[in-house]
């Protein structure tokens, strides 16, 4: 299972967004269900971040959102956020035919 989540931070709280987003992956990593888990800044829009997570399969990904990291990192989200959180879920699509398909 594939989730890919945007985090847009209000001005002045992009390095705040930032610090919180690399401490929740850091815990993630230690997660059996987290396959991968990747953040990312994107290019052409400075405070705006994507996660790109991979989970073993659905009930991995919802013992993740029950973990203390998640559930105190999405109780700050109002804070944070300029823009609400957007997340997809998406399961892989032709991922055995080559292996640079697969995340």
């Amino acid at each position: 299972m594939i989730v890919t989540a945007i985090f847009k931070a209000k001005p002045g709280k992009e390095s705040e967004l930032r610090e919180e987003l690399h401490g929740g992956a850091s815990a993630s990593w230690d997660e059996v269900g987290v396959r991968g888990y990747h953040v990312h800044e994107l290019i052409d829009q400075p405070g705006t971040f994507m996660n790109i997570e991979v989970y073993k399969d659905e009930a991995a990904f919802q013992s993740h959102l029950e973990t203390p990291h998640v559930k105190s990192f999405l109780g700050k989200l109002d804070d944070l956020l300029a823009e609400p959180l957007t997340v997809y879920q998406g399961k892989a699509l032709f991922g055995g035919e080559n292996s640079k398909a697969a995340l």
